[in-house]
């Protein structure tokens, strides 16, 4: 038991140092010689007050700073104090996740002798866990696999990694498709337990709006068809319509006319009456309410007669000089579209009159 807890305490006072002089030689080669920044500086204080607390084996204190140290300089050195920190509080597969991240890292950095001691500190903590691998599914490209919410390193791949038994939440991500997240019960065994990746739907794709191809230098945008302010293009159904209706009105006005007219004419007591018919017309109050009857009857079929006439004109002109509904192509040439119409007629009509109004 003796030279148990002196290995022991031998293993991490190496660690310490190494991890220590893994720290001092990456801050050196970073700051080149010159002052560091003050993101770095700040770093490097945390690391000093984590490690300081390590060596007093308050881990509790000395963690949360390597983890703050680390977030702020991404250096294998302080990683390695972390790992080596949570393995100590006990916090075993927390620290396994770490002494992997920092085995990738040390790869790619192409330190060796760091990798090593990673690989190491993963084989002793690996005692206490189970092994895990993901068996991938066909035409899925995993992306991301996450135990409780935290990534582990390479377990993508299908690569062996270790976790804690039990019940334990992992996360799949893939590329093109939502992602999984399902409950396993993980159990030891001499052989690394084999998980398959669940079914993963596709994901909806999400469509950029189209950004319009950049126009030549000398090529001028064509203006739009528009109708030009109170002319609205047509095919000429309102124009017939409109004279439809006024040829009604003209009927209307002739037949009025022609009833008005005849009343005129068959009272004896009109100005306009043959002296043999005015001698029916008496000379009293009722030969005087005779003759202002017919004078009447006379102005209305002069009016009558008059907006007849003029709305069955109106309408004739209307008519035929509606648009046929073709587009008159000169103009479609020139970007303008409207339909060709040779002639414009208002009708209009007033007290007493009525007439057309053309625009050619």
């Amino acid at each position: 038991m003796k030279r148990a807890r002196l290995a022991r305490r031998k293993w991490a006072v190496a660690g310490i140092l190494l991890c220590g002089g893994l720290w001092t030689t990456s801050a050196s080669a970073q700051s080149g010689g010159r002052a560091l920044s003050d993101k770095d500086a700040d770093a490097e204080r945390l690391f000093r007050e984590g490690q300081k607390l390590l060596e007093e084996r308050r881990y509790g204190e000395a963690c949360p700073k390597f983890d703050a140290a680390y977030k702020k300089d991404q250096q294998l050195g302080t990683l390695l104090n972390l790992a080596y920190c949570h393995k100590e509080q006990g916090a075993t597969w927390l620290s396994w996740v770490e002494f992997k991240e920092a085995e990738v890292k040390a790869v790619e950095l192409k330190r060796n002798d760091r990798r090593d001691f990673a690989r190491q500190r993963m084989a002793e903590l690996e005692r206490s866990l189970a092994r895990v691998v993901i068996e991938p599914q066909q035409k899925v490209e995993l992306t991301e696999v996450l135990v409780e919410d935290r990534r582990v390193p390479e377990a993508e791949k299908g690569i062996v990694f270790a976790t804690e038994t039990g019940e334990r939440k992992l996360t799949f991500r893939a590329k093109g498709k939502k992602q999984v997240v399902k409950l396993f019960t993980i159990v030891k065994s001499e052989r690394p337990q084999r998980i398959a990746v669940p079914p993963m739907e596709d994901q909806e794709e999400v469509f950029a709006e189209e950004t319009p191809s950049p126009r030549a230098p000398d090529e001028q945008p064509k203006p739009a068809p528009s109708a030009r302010r109170g002319e609205e293009a047509h095919d000429g159904s309102a124009q017939k319509t409109v004279a439809i209706v006024l040829a009604g009105v003209g009927l209307v006005g002739i037949g009025a006319g022609t009833v008005t007219g005849l009343m005129t004419l068959s009272n004896p007591c009109t100005k306009g009456a043959k002296e043999k018919d005015r001698s029916g017309c008496p000379n009293d109050q009722e030969g005087r309410d005779k003759a202002s009857q017919g004078e009447t009857t006379g102005m209305i079929s002069n009016v009558s007669f008059g907006v007849g006439g003029a709305a069955l004109v109106a309408a004739l002109v209307l008519y035929l000089t509606a648009p046929s509904g073709k587009a008159d192509p000169a103009a479609n040439a020139g970007g303008r579209g409207h339909t060709r119409s040779a002639v414009r007629v208002m009708p209009e009509i007033g007290t007493g009159w009525a007439g057309v109004r053309g625009v050619f």
